[in-house]
C-alpha cells in the first residue's frame, strides 16, 4: 500500500507543481499589462498627493519633503532624475505626458517602481514608488500557506482512495488464494462504486466458469468409470468363457464377437466423451462463422438419417415456405447436433418423427418432435447434463450413454444459442434448437417478413 500511495502522491505534487511552474509564467505573461495598468490606478491618487506637497519646491526641499514623508508610508518614496531611469520606449511618451509608468532604474535594473513625472520640473526630475509593497509580503505568505494547504490537502483524499483501492487489491489477491487452493465457490466482494469492480466481476466470470468446467470434469470422470465397467465386465467374461471355448465344439467365434461389439461400445464411449469435453472447454463464438445456406443442409442430413432409421417415419417442413435460408453457423457441429436430436427421438418414438424449420428475422429454430412418451416437466433442464437419464421408458435399455444431449447443448451454446424441450403435438418431446440469425444476405427466398 506504501508504494501504490506514494506512486499516486508523487505524481499528483508534481502535476501540480508543474501547472504552478508552467502555467503561472504564462499567465503572468499574458495579464502582464492589466496588472500595470491596476497598479498604476491605485497609486494615482498617491502620487497626486505628494505631487501637491512638492509643487513649488525647490529640488533640495523636495528631497527633504520625501524624506519627511517616507515614514508614513508602507513603502520607499523616492524622486530620481530622468537620465537614472530605465524606460522602454514604447513608455517614453506616456511618460512625458504625465502618465504613471513601470520602470527601472540604472543602479538596480532588476527592481520594478512606479515612476511619473513631476509637474513643473520639465522633463528633469520624477517621483517613484518603489517595492516591496505590503502586499507583495502578503502574497508571497498567502501563496507559501496555499501551496502549503494543497500538498497537504492532497494527502487525505489520495491516501483514502489508496486505501479503498489497496483492500479491494487485497480482497482479489486473497479470493485468487482460496480458489487456487480448492475453494471454487470463493468469490470477490467489492462495491458497486469501487475502481475495481470490472475486475472483481471479470475474475468472479472467470471463477464461475472454471468451477463449472472442474465440476463437469469431476462428474464425467466418475460417470465415466462408472459407464465402463460394465463393457470391461462382458470382455472379461467372454474372455474367460473364450478360454473355455479352446475346447472343441464350445463356440469361441461367438465370444469374439461379443468382445468386438464391447470394444466398439468402449470406443463409442470415449468419442462421445471427448466431443463433450471438446465443447466444454471451446469457448461460445458466433463471430467468424461462414454463411451457409440451411434448408438444403437440413434435407441432406435428413435424408441421410432416414436411410439409417428406416423402422421410423420421418418428415421435414418449413413453417413458411422457402427455398433457401442463409445465415452463419458451423455445419460439421450443428450437423452433429441435429444428427443426435434425430438418433434419441429414434429410440423412443412410437412411429414418427418429426423435423420442423423455422426462420425468422433475428432467431431461427429446428425442431425435432416425437410421439413417444414425452419428457416429464421436472426433468426437463436436467436431460440436457451428461449421462443424465429417465427411470421410465426413456433410459439405458434403450441405448446410449446419455451424451449425445449434453453434446447437442454445448454445440448450441457453442453458436450462442440455446436448446430446450418441451411437449409435441403428438404429446410427445419436442426438442428445439434455437440460433441467432447473423447478417442475412439477400440470398433468402420467400416470406419477407418473419415473427
Amino acid at each position: 500500500m506504501k508504494r501504490l500511495f506514494i506512486t499516486i502522491y508523487v505524481f499528483l505534487v508534481v502535476g501540480l507543481f508543474g501547472v504552478f511552474y508552467v502555467v503561472s509564467p504564462i499567465m503572468d505573461e499574458i495579464f502582464e499589462e492589466e496588472t500595470i495598468k491596476a497598479n498604476a490606478d491605485l497609486a494615482r491618487g498617491t502620487f497626486f498627493l505628494i505631487g501637491e506637497r512638492l509643487a513649488g519646491l525647490d529640488e533640495d526641499a523636495q528631497d527633504l519633503e520625501i524624506k519627511k514623508l517616507r515614514p508614513r508610508f508602507g513603502y520607499h518614496l523616492a524622486i530620481y532624475r530622468i537620465d537614472e531611469l530605465k524606460i522602454e520606449d514604447n513608455e517614453k511618451e506616456a511618460f512625458l505626458k504625465g502618465l504613471i509608468i513601470e520602470a527601472e532604474t540604472i543602479y538596480r535594473p532588476d527592481k520594478d517602481m512606479l515612476v511619473q513625472r513631476l509637474v513643473g520640473s520639465g522633463s528633469f526630475r520624477a517621483q517613484a514608488m518603489e517595492g516591496p509593497y505590503p502586499g507583495d509580503e502578503l502574497e508571497l505568505k498567502v501563496m507559501i500557506i496555499f501551496w502549503s494547504l494543497a500538498v497537504v490537502a492532497l494527502i487525505l483524499p489520495a491516501l483514502v482512495w489508496a486505501f479503498f483501492l489497496h483492500r479491494d487489491i487485497k480482497k482479489i489477491e486473497k479470493t485468487a488464494t482460496q480458489f487456487s487452493s480448492g475453494n471454487h465457490k470463493a468469490r470477490v466482494k467489492v462495491s458497486k462504486v469501487s475502481s475495481m469492480t470490472q475486475i472483481a466481476v471479470a475474475f468472479n466470470n472467470m471463477a464461475k466458469k472454471t468451477q463449472k468446467l472442474l465440476e463437469s470434469q469431476k462428474e464425467l470422470g466418475n460417470s465415466v468409470s462408472h459407464e465402463i465397467r460394465t463393457p470391461l465386465a462382458r470382455i472379461k467374461f467372454s474372455l474367460e468363457m473364450l478360454l473355455d471355448s479352446l475346447i472343441p465344439g464350445h463356440g469361441g467365434k461367438n465370444y469374439i464377437n461379443e468382445i468386438g461389439k464391447d470394444v466398439e461400445e468402449i470406443e463409442s464411449l470415449v468419442d462421445e466423451m471427448l466431443a463433450y469435453a471438446k465443447f466444454e472447454r471451446e469457448p461460445e463464438t458466433s463471430g467468424g462463422l461462414s454463411k451457409h445456406e440451411m434448408v438444403f443442409w437440413l434435407k441432406t442430413i435428413i435424408d441421410t438419417e432416414k436411410n439409417n432409421i428406416s423402422e421410423k417415419k420421418i418428415s421435414f417442413q418449413i413453417k413458411y415456405k422457402m427455398d433457401r435460408f442463409i445465415t452463419r453457423f458451423e455445419p460439421v457441429y450443428l450437423g452433429w447436433a441435429v444428427r443426435n436430436l434425430i438418433r434419441n427421438a429414434a429410440k423412443y418414438a412410437g412411429n414418427n418423427i418429426d423435423i420442423i424449420f423455422e426462420p425468422g428475422k433475428k432467431i431461427c429454430s429446428i425442431h425435432v418432435d416425437d410421439d413417444g412418451p414425452g419428457i416429464p416437466e421436472n426433468a426437463r433442464d436436467k436431460i440436457f447434463e451428461p449421462f443424465f437419464r429417465l427411470d421410465q421408458s426413456r433410459n439405458r435399455k434403450s441405448g446410449g450413454y446419455g451424451l449425445g444431449l449434453a453434446i447437442a447443448k454445448r454445440i448450441a451454446l457453442w453458436h450462442r444459442g440455446s436448446i430446450s424441450v418441451n411437449e409435441s403435438l403428438a404429446k410427445g418431446a419436442r426438442f428445439t434448437i434455437k440460433l441467432p440469425v447473423n447478417q442475412l444476405s439477400s440470398g433468402n427466398k420467400g416470406r419477407k417478413a418473419y415473427p
